[in-house]
Formats: C-alpha cells, sequence, structure tokens
C-alpha cells in the first residue's frame, strides 16, 4: 500500500511539471540556506568543546571597577601569583596554567619567519588537549630554551626531514631546541598558534612572579572531577581582594580587581571583554542566523501549502473519483502526504549536494573556515533528514487534511471551489506573511548598508588617504629613524613620513592620570595616549584648534610637552589648556577630536607626547603618505629600505583605508549575508506568488475569454487579476516597517555613532519588493490576456 502511495505520488508529480518544479526549486533553496547555517552554527557552538575536559576548564578575568576601557571593566588578566595562591588554598582546583600568545621572529638558517608563538608552562598539557605527534611535549617546556613546533610550521621550515632536535633563533637571539612536533591547533580554538615555548624566560617573567599588579597573562583552571560548582570556588576568590587592594594603592591606582572564573566552552560565543587572545565569535550573530535560516525555510513550507490548497479545485474531481471508489480520509491523507515527502526528500538531496558546493564560498562571505564533517557529526545528517521529512509532512499536511474532506458528489458537480472559497483567505494571510518577511529583510540589508556606509565617509578628524603604513618590532627602526626617513623622502612618490607607536585608527594605551592644574583631590583621569614623532599630526592632517603642534626646534616639546584631545580638555573643565600642568609637563596644543577607536565606542580623553627612548620604541608603524602612480615600484621601494634596517625582518605594506575598513569587517560580512538572503527570501516568495497568480489565471481562463470578447483591453484584463495580489503586498509593507524599525533601532543603538533611520529605506524596500512581486504577476497575466478568446472559453 504504502508503495502504491509513493508510485501514485511520483506520477503527480511529474503529470504537473511546473507546480513541482516551482515546489522543488523553492523547497531546495529553503533547504540549502538551512544546511549551510546549520554548519555555520553547529561550527561556532563546538568551539573549545573537543578538549576533553573543556567542561572542567575555566578562564580567570578580572573586573577592575572604575577603570573601564573600550566600553567595559572586564579584562581576561591574570596576574601570576594568583596561580600559586589558588593552587594551595583551593583543594577542588586540580591545576593551574598560564599563557600569552603573540607573534615574532623564527630564524633558520638566514631566513625569517613570522610565526605566533603560545608561551606557557607544563601544565598546560594538563588542561588542553595536545596531540603529540613526535618528540615530547610537556617535558619540553620545564626548560626555557626549547620549542615545539607544530606540524605544518615544521613542514615549513624544515621541509619533509625531522626537526627535533635542531635548533632555531627566537626573535633573532635566542638558540632554541626543538624537542617536539604537535599537531595543528583546531580551528574551532579560541585561540592559535605555531609554535609552543616556555614561559620562564626574561627578567620581565621574574618580576611577575610576585607582582599582583602585572596582568600580563591569560590563566585557565581545570577543576577536579566532581567540583563543577565553580560559582562556589569564585565566590571564596574574594578573599585575595585583601592582597589587591594594598598593592594596587601602593601603585597610585584607585581600583582594585575582583577575580571570577568564566566556563572555557562559553569564551568564543559569550565573552566581550578586554585583551582577549584573538577576536571571538558573536552568539547574537548566531541567533541571527538561526532566525534567517528559520525564516527562509517557513517561506519555502508556505509556498508549498498556498500552491496545494490553490490546486485543490483541479484536484477536487480526483479526490471525488477516489472517495466514488471506496477510499477514505486515512487513505487520502497518506496519499497526499505521500506526494509532499517524496518532494522534500528531492529537494533535500539537491539541498545537499548544493550544501556541498557552496560552503566554500559560504564559509569566505562568514571568514570563516566551516569544515564538512558531516560523518563525523552524523546527528546533523540524521536532524537535516528529519527535519526534511517534518517539513513535508508539516507542509503537506493541512492540504492533505483539507482536500479528503471534500464531499465527492459536490466534487463531481464542479461545487467544490464555490463552497470553499474562504480557504483563499488562508493563502492571502500566508502571502502577506511571506512578503513581511521578505520586505524586513531587504528593509535590515538597507540600513546595515547604510550604517557601513556612515562609518566609512563619516568625518574622522583626519585624513586616511593615499597613506600606507608598515609593523615593525626593532629598536633599531628608532636609533635609525631620520635616516629611514630621509632615505623616504628621496623617493619621488613619498612625500611625508612618521613613526608613531600606533595608527590612529584604533588607539589601545590607556593608563590614569592624576597630576593636573585644578585636580586638588587628585582625581584619576584614564587616558587614552599614543606616542609620536613631529610629523604624526600634519601628516594625518589633523586639525590644531588650540595652540600648537610639536617643534623640533624646542627642546621641551621631546620630554614634557603634551597635546590633548578636545575631549580630554572638557573632562578636565578647562576653559582653555595652553600652558596648563598635565601629567610630568605642559599643554602646548589641543587637536580637534578624531576617532580613535571603533563607532561603537565614544570619543574619549586622549593625549599625544613626543616618543622617546622610554617609551615603545622596539615596536610601532612606519606611516607614508604617497602617490599611487606607480604603486608597485614605490612598495618594493618601501619594503626594501626596511629590510635594509633588519635584514631578517618581514614587513608588509598596507594600506590605511583598508585597515580602517578591516575594523568592520564583520559588520560587513553580516551586511552581506543580510544582501544574499533577503534576495532568497524574495526569490522564493515570487516563485511562490507566480505559481499562485499561475492556477489563479487558470481558474479564471473563460472569465478572461468572455471579457476579451466584450471588449475588455489586455491592460483592463492585467489590472483586474494583479490588483488583489498587489493589496496583499501593500499590506506587508504597512507591517514590515513598524516590525523592522524596532528589531534595526535596537541593533544601532550598539553604535555611539550612527544614522537616523529615514523613511526611504523602507520606501526603497517596498519598492523593489513590489516591483519584483508586479513584474511577477504581469508576466504570468498578460500570457492570458493577450491569449486567442476562443482558445479560452474551450477551456474545460
Amino acid at each position: 500500500m504504502i508503495r502504491n502511495y509513493f508510485k501514485i505520488a511520483w506520477r503527480n508529480l511529474i503529470k504537473n511539471k511546473i507546480y513541482s518544479s516551482i515546489n522543488l526549486l523553492g523547497l531546495t533553496i529553503g533547504m540549502t540556506c538551512f544546511i549551510l547555517i546549520a554548519l555555520y552554527i553547529q561550527f561556532e557552538i563546538s568551539f573549545d568543546k573537543f578538549h576533553e575536559k573543556s567542561d572542567r576548564i575555566y578562564r580567570i578575568v578580572q573586573q577592575q571597577k572604575g577603570n573601564t576601557f573600550r566600553g567595559t571593566d572586564f579584562f581576561a588578566l591574570a596576574p601570576l601569583p594568583l596561580s600559586e595562591a589558588m593552587k594551595k588554598d583551593f583543594p577542588e582546583v586540580e591545576s593551574i596554567t598560564n599563557i600569552d600568545v603573540y607573534s615574532t621572529l623564527l630564524v633558520k638558517d638566514e631566513k625569517s619567519f613570522a610565526e605566533r608563538g603560545l608561551y606557557t608552562d607544563e601544565y598546560y598539557f594538563d588542561i588542553f588537549t595536545v596531540n603529540v605527534i613526535e618528540g615530547t611535549g610537556k617535558e619540553a617546556l620545564k626548560s626555557p630554551n626549547t620549542i615545539l613546533l607544530t606540524k605544518s610550521l615544521a613542514e615549513k621550515i624544515f621541509g619533509g626531514t625531522s626537526p627535533v632536535g635542531k635548533t632555531i633563533l627566537l626573535s633573532n637571539e635566542e638558540t632554541m631546541t626543538v624537542k617536539g612536533v604537535v599537531a595543528d591547533p583546531a580551528i574551532n580554538q579560541h585561540f592559535t598558534y605555531d609554535f609552543i615555548t616556555s614561559k620562564r624566560r626574561g627578567t620581565q617573567f621574574q618580576r611577575d612572579l610576585t607582582n599582583w599588579v602585572s596582568n600580563n597573562y591569560h590563566a585557565y583552571v581545570l577543576l577536579k572531577e566532581g567540583q563543577n560548582d565553580y560559582k562556589t570556588l569564585q565566590d571564596k576568590m574574594s578573599r585575595y581582594v585583601e592582597i589587591t587592594k594594598p598593592a594596587y594603592e601602593r601603585q597610585g591606582f584607585q581600583f582594585y580587581p575582583e577575580y571570577s572564573l568564566q566556563p572555557l566552552e562559553d569564551i568564543h560565543l559569550h565573552s566581550k571583554i578586554n585583551m582577549e587572545i584573538e577576536q571571538n565569535g558573536d552568539v547574537q550573530y548566531v541567533y541571527f542566523f538561526t532566525f534567517l535560516a528559520f525564516i527562509i525555510l517557513i517561506l519555502a513550507s508556505i509556498n508549498y501549502m498556498n500552491l496545494a490548497t490553490s490546486r485543490s479545485t483541479q484536484r477536487s474531481k480526483e479526490v471525488g473519483v477516489f472517495k466514488s471508489l471506496g477510499a477514505d480520509k486515512r487513505n487520502l491523507i497518506f496519499q497526499y502526504l505521500g506526494e509532499s515527502v517524496l518532494l522534500t526528500l528531492f529537494s533535500f538531496l539537491f539541498a545537499a549536494l548544493l550544501s556541498v558546493l557552496l560552503l566554500p564560498r559560504f564559509s569566505e562571505l562568514l571568514d570563516k573556515n566551516i569544515p564538512l564533517d558531516i560523518m563525523g557529526n552524523g546527528w546533523i545528517l540524521a536532524l537535516m533528514l528529519t527535519l526534511a521529512i517534518l517539513i513535508g509532512s508539516l507542509s503537506g499536511l493541512y492540504p492533505a487534511i483539507f482536500l479528503s474532506n471534500v464531499n465527492p458528489v459536490d466534487a463531481l458537480k464542479g461545487k467544490f471551489s464555490k463552497k470553499n472559497k474562504r480557504q483563499s483567505v488562508l493563502r492571502n494571510v500566508l502571502v502577506v506573511g511571506q512578503f513581511i518577511a521578505a520586505i524586513s529583510l531587504i528593509s535590515c540589508s538597507i540600513i546595515v548598508y547604510q550604517q557601513l556606509q556612515y562609518t566609512q565617509k563619516k568625518k574622522l578628524g583626519y585624513n586616511k588617504n593615499q597613506i600606507v603604513h608598515v609593523a615593525y618590532t626593532s629598536d633599531k627602526m628608532y636609533e635609525k629613524e631620520d635616516v629611514i626617513k630621509k632615505q623616504f623622502l628621496d623617493h619621488p612618490n613619498i612625500h611625508k613620513v612618521s613613526i608613531s607607536t600606533q595608527l590612529p585608527i584604533n588607539v589601545r594605551s590607556q593608563g590614569p592620570v592624576d597630576n593636573w592644574e585644578g585636580n586638588i583631590n587628585k582625581e584619576p583621569l584614564y587616558v587614552y595616549r599614543t606616542y609620536v614623532d613631529y610629523d604624526f599630526l600634519d601628516l594625518f592632517e589633523m586639525d590644531i584648534v588650540e595652540g600648537r603642534n610639536f617643534k623640533r626646534g624646542i627642546a621641551s616639546d621631546s620630554t614634557n610637552a603634551y597635546i590633548l584631545n578636545e575631549a580630554a580638555v572638557k573632562k578636565l573643565r578647562w576653559e582653555t589648556a595652553i600652558g596648563k600642568k598635565f601629567n610630568d609637563g605642559n599643554v602646548i596644543g589641543v587637536v580637534e577630536d578624531f576617532h580613535l577607536q571603533t563607532f561603537d565606542l565614544e570619543i574619549e580623553p586622549l593625549f599625544i607626547k613626543i616618543r622617546d627612548q622610554n617609551w615603545n620604541t622596539d615596536h610601532g608603524e612606519v606611516i607614508l603618505k604617497i602617490d599611487f602612480d606607480d604603486i608597485k615600484n614605490t612598495i618594493a621601494f618601501i619594503e626594501n629600505k626596511m629590510k635594509s634596517i633588519e635584514p631578517l625582518g618581514i614587513f608588509e605594506v598596507k594600506f590605511m583605508d583598508e585597515t580602517y575598513s578591516k575594523l568592520y569587517d564583520k559588520e560587513k560580512r553580516l551586511g552581506y549575508a543580510f544582501n544574499i538572503f533577503s534576495l532568497l527570501a524574495v526569490f522564493i516568495a515570487c516563485i511562490g506568488l507566480f505559481g499562485l497568480v499561475s492556477f489563479n489565471v487558470f481558474q479564471r481562463t473563460k472569465e478572461i475569454g468572455v471579457r476579451k470578447v466584450l471588449g475588455s483591453s489586455v491592460f483592463s484584463i492585467i489590472h483586474l487579476l494583479s490588483k488583489d495580489f498587489l493589496k496583499l503586498i501593500l499590506i506587508a509593507i504597512i507591517t514590515a516597517v513598524p516590525i523592522t524599525y524596532y528589531l534595526m533601532n535596537n541593533w544601532l543603538q550598539d553604535y555611539i555613532y550612527r544614522i537616523d533611520i529615514e523613511w526611504w529605506f523602507f520606501a526603497i524596500a517596498g519598492v523593489i519588493t513590489g516591483s519584483i512581486a508586479l513584474v511577477t504577476v504581469v508576466i504570468q497575466t498578460l500570457k492570458a490576456a493577450t491569449a486567442n478568446p476562443v482558445n479560452s472559453l474551450k477551456t474545460e
């Protein structure tokens, strides 16, 4: 019997090719989107869960109340003495490790490699899962002069030969012996590295061992089995306030840290704190894509329901015949559900194939290396197949029940359609729902795009055009600063050169200042700071609104002169800043406020000071204003000159506007995803509309013929057939506007500097959707309106 159901279902699908194709296309697109997004979500929620003890690993974080940095007072750092104290004080702690991750140079046979290193201790192997491929792992970290390479780095440096026992230079200074090769870190780990070595080196580490104020490491705690109540341990950590508070006060700080624990598995999606090792994901995007996947899938399912019920008139006689031959309600429900499930299974197969083909592009769109590991995650395949069957069943259930209730006498007499016109109300509601979703997504796309354009075009307070920059990590640059500047300026395409500790687009250095004129109570002001040379402000064309710029001829400018931004002067409550005492010097100028961070953060107080040998001369940026004529040779010239200072250094010339644009890379990718999925939603809605119009025109074929015989024009017939559908689109537009406004207004609240939501955003969305829908309706109705009325009147 079941085989018979599917045989008849197959014949019906083949017989009604247009109907089947429309449904197949809609369901395939919907399922493809769902599968791709499901793979993305699975990847995002899998971060750090591959570690065997992940459910018992926690990261120590601290809150420094009163020290708000980049919008939050939480920091992912901990002092080294805390780890030793917790090991002694809390028996529930099984192990603790401290890590630091940063890039440096490895040198082998006069070849340099810029690689990312993990600096830690042997306890790292007790906590995290690391696969040692060759040599030793944990034991190697007990010595400060040994190193472990990842498999890919070992192959990159040593080719096919074993690196174990061989030496390599770290930072071109320390000779390190390779003790082992480990597997590359998983792509779903919240930090990555190319090599592992001991953190126990240098005078800084020795000072940090007993310094409660020095926060230079990320600390991870492993609790013993059965000790999963980490919040109880977290409460016990309050005892360390008695140690840290006096230590911070002795250093002049008016805040002190309070420590807490963060589950390892929460870091990637639920952590928005300072000093993360790498940029994390965002659970809001996971929610967004989940919602989007279901919306598109529901749109495709609605298409099936609409088309199935709209065809009920055509199939009513078929049902009447079946019932006359003895078919009961259950038989008919299984028959029509069989058609739905069969069609859905075909869609699922096509969607699975498309997902495999599109996953690389989808990964590129989201800047994620999403793996296609269906067999390794069998539950995904089972879930998707179950979902496909469920969609088929739910999509076909209502039409099946609806058709199974047909009275066979009414159906055979052709009275069925007259008694069931109320079903069109449901179809109309579903069409309106589809277009509400489509219009909302298009409106969201427009608003996201406008906000991104705003970030790119808004006046920043400096000129980033025709500027390139090169990062360096060597004191030699400071020592030969004047020489290299002169060599650069001798090139005809290079007009200005500046060397600074950081770029103005993303200032990350901040600290308290409590010594300024008028501050009787010594209240601290947290000020961002950047150290520059004499040409910095001029190169970026920053405006001095009061006072003057730094001058080489004035000796004090190089030691105790400060330039503040307007935000700092406002915080200091000064009417004029020039000549006022500030920190260890005097204010000589005030620069117009510029955006020193992204638009989700306010312009904060900033001071600018001339670099000297005591301030960050071992790293920074060489910044050049250039002509873009013959850009390739100019860039080669810049890189060669940098290498003349540091022959083993690896230098990359970057364009300032591209570096700035990358600050909003996540938002841009969200915008691209919005655009793609919005168009797909509109497309799915329109192919459903195409099918409904087709069947509506078919049902009214005789009416169209009669109207043409009686003199109706083609335009009047098109107007007659399309006005009802266009009314539905208008209702959808009116309904979608307040929904979209509410959602996007909330999204924009994350930006301190943001656009206003304008009425024309929604007008454009309405015009786009309405135009596509109108074209869809007109194409179908035009065919009927221009047909020979004689043929129309012969239609049964």
